[in-house]
């Protein structure tokens, strides 16, 4: 990725300012690469006289397609919203040839009213009857509502020339997107000036007018199968889980199964049997002020509510998007399911997935009733097919057979089976030492093949075709396995950010956070609590004793904290804009004009400091600064397992470590902190490789 890449975009003012600023965030975090902005033309550009909703789907894109695909630039830079598919019902459609991902960082996705300064500050309730500029179907249904008596022309050309359109007197005011005006006006109140006239801007709330999804939001076109975009394309991307739903009861998704759901952004699910609310009602008791869409897309006996493809289809799309989508599959995903359709689709893409298995009607009807398919001295195993589905290939499964596997696959040879039949062992699937070995029954045979599989280890024998295939490492992290060092409370967080990448996290938890006794808030007449980590929240509202409604406003650091807070049905009144850390906070403190005379607690861990309560004072707060938790060392009675890197999220859980292991531990391993205090806790050679891994 070390050369430079030609980047093409529409040459209107807002199309140079925001591909500009995409460069930029491009270049920071590519700090290899360099980018050359090539400006052009597209149809939408050239005709200012067919109406939008009237238009091709690629008015906006084609010209620059065209030029992707024949080379003349290496991607393309979009208003997702202008890509084929968004002007109307679906998702994006891009032409043959080119892929796609969206960029994380979102505009403003309001619409806004925007009106001459002169028309005064109620210039709202003086739209009636005058002319007020539309560029789509959506926004003149909202005007027409909201000033029946108006009148609501078509609006086309750029974002600055529809302003200046309307200061001119063609309109009296416009009905547009806020995103356009803030990137390229940099509006940050009620008004901007253009051309030196001052020009009002009313933002609409979401909830009066739902915007298209992809507003305010800039895409990424490329040449499909390019491999530097792809590697690109991890960075932004999270890992797709397929999740196993069990079958009949509710209550067989398993626990990761809803923890992936009350982490999701979209929930794809199948044909449940009216299980999904009860599935969606359990995952909220993990849920961090997080809402998943949920989108039926289930199949039963011929009725499908959407064909295979477009399943796959819109899998691709919403995790390209950036969102962390959850496939909900009834039973066991990988039993008589489409699932690798699906999974190789994403493969294909290089998009990272990982696959929860389940309870299966196999077991659910067999171990749930009583009629066991495996009985001592009665039946050793048992034969599970479908007529549903074609194929002769048969795989052998051996439980609890690992001491005698050389001698099986002798045996198995013996009674006809081809040396050269694949076959493969799972030891210690699922847990932290999880290792697979893959070969055939001949090199099984000779015994070699195990020698480096220490200790008396569970493992399943896999004969057959199945044998030869595993999930591939896809990702920033591509498989590597994590040591997770988190307390308890994190552990699931942080295990989610991991598999985003396509890590293996191993959960290694070195800290255990005991809380302490809480004061009696009510008596202590508390204006304000301080809370500075998703932890201290935690500990507070599990053993916190007041009326949820007469609870005090809540300062904190930062978005973990704040997501915290959520999830008890409060957030925060005070915290930083940008810097997530206690200086944050002090910043933040400093700056707020209305903290002289206030009764703060200040709730901290045993090991933390007492700037945050010395700057509370120090802004004319009256500050009670306790310690709310302890932090106890955890000892591992097991060896360390194996890894190839370690995530720290607090200092705390750095000394539990270095305590523990010590600096040799770390050899050739990759290091990951959350939070500047973290990193600093690290001996300095550690500290300069560490790598910045926020996790909320």
């Amino acid at each position: 990725m070390g050369r430079a890449f030609k980047v093409g975009a529409r040459g209107s003012a807002l199309s140079i300012v925001q591909t500009k600023s995409a460069i930029r965030f491009l270049r920071e975090t590519f700090p290899e690469t360099s980018w050359r902005f090539v400006a052009m033309d597209t149809p939408g550009d050239r005709d200012h006289t067919t109406p939008l909703e009237k238009s091709a789907p690629d008015f906006f894109t084609r010209d620059l397609d065209d030029a992707v695909r024949d080379g003349r630039i290496d991607c393309a830079i979009h208003s997702a919203k202008d890509m084929p598919g968004y002007s109307g019902e679906g998702g994006p459609m891009v032409a043959e040839g080119l892929d796609w991902f969206w960029l994380p960082e979102r505009e403003d996705p309001r619409d806004c009213w925007v009106f001459p300064k002169e028309l005064g500050v109620k210039g709202l309730k003086n739209l009636n009857g005058l002319r007020i500029g539309i560029s789509s179907a959506r926004r003149r249904a909202y005007a027409k509502k909201c000033f029946p008596k108006a009148v609501l022309p078509a609006v086309r050309g750029t974002i600055d020339s529809r302003v200046r359109q309307m200061l001119e007197g063609r309109y009296d005011a416009l009905l547009m997107a806020a995103a356009g005006l803030k990137r390229l006006f940099k509006v940050k109140g009620d008004s901007f000036k253009i051309d030196g006239k001052s020009v009002r801007v009313v933002p609409i709330d979401v909830s009066d007018l739902p915007p298209p999804e992809a507003q305010g939001v800039l895409a990424v076109t490329f040449r499909a199968g390019d491999a530097r975009f792809l590697k690109m394309r991890e960075r932004f991307v999270k890992a797709v889980r397929f999740v196993s739903a069990g079958v009949g009861d509710a209550g067989l998704c398993t626990l990761t199964g809803l923890q992936d759901i009350a982490a999701a952004d979209v929930v794809l699910y199948d044909d449940l049997l009216g299980r999904i609310e009860e599935i969606a009602a359990y995952s909220r008791d993990f849920a961090n002020g997080r809402v998943p869409v949920f989108m039926p897309v289930g199949k039963r006996c011929g009725a499908h509510s959407m064909k295979q493809p477009d399943i796959t289809r819109l899998i691709c799309d919403e995790a390209r998007k950036g969102r962390r989508v959850v496939r909900l599959k009834g039973g066991d995903a990988g039993l008589f399911g489409r699932l690798t359709e699906e999974t190789s689709a994403l493969e294909e893409l290089r998009i990272p997935f990982v696959v929860r298995p389940g309870v299966s009607a196999l077991t659910a009807a067999t171990t749930g009733t009583g009629m066991l398919l495996t009985r001592r001295g009665t039946s050793c195993g048992f034969t599970a097919m479908t007529p549903r589905s074609t194929g002769t290939e048969m795989p052998l499964v051996l439980f609890m057979a690992v001491r005698v596997a050389v001698d099986e696959a002798v045996k198995l040879m013996a009674a006809g089976r081809s040396p050269a039949t694949p076959c493969a062992i799972v030891f210690d699937a699922a847990g932290p030492n999880e290792e697979i070995w893959q070969g055939t029954l001949a090199q099984l045979a000779k015994g070699n093949c195990l020698k480096g599989f220490k200790g008396d280890r569970p493992g399943l024998v896999i004969v057959g075709e199945a044998a030869t295939h595993a999930w591939p490492k896809l990702g920033v992290f591509a498989g590597r396995r994590m040591l997770v060092t988190a307390s308890d409370a994190v552990q699931s967080r942080v295990r989610i950010a991991v598999e985003d990448f396509g890590g293996h996290p191993v959960s290694w938890p070195m800290i255990e956070l005991k809380a302490r006794r809480i004061p009696d808030l009510e008596k202590g007449g508390y204006d304000a609590i301080v809370l500075t980590s998703p932890s201290a929240a935690r500990i507070f509202f599990e053993n916190c004793k007041i009326d949820r409604r007469r609870l005090p406003k809540f300062f904190t650091c930062g978005a973990g904290t704040d997501a915290e807070l959520r999830r008890w049905g409060v957030v925060s009144d005070l915290m930083p804009e940008s810097d997530f850390s206690a200086r944050g906070l002090i910043a933040a403190i400093y700056g707020s004009k209305d903290l002289n005379g206030l009764k703060v607690l200040r709730l901290r861990s045993a090991k933390a400091g007492s700037e945050v309560g010395d700057a509370l004072k120090a802004a004319g707060a009256r500050v009670d600064d306790l310690v709310l938790y302890d932090n106890v060392t955890k000892v591992h009675d097991r060896p360390l397992p194996a890894f190839d890197d370690v995530h720290f999220a607090s200092a705390s859980a750095v000394e539990a470590f270095l305590s523990a292991y010590g600096v040799q531990a770390f050899r050739d391993k990759g290091v990951y902190v959350m939070g500047g205090p973290t990193r600093a806790a690290l001996p300095p050679r550690l500290r300069e490789r560490a790598q910045l891994f926020e996790t909320w």
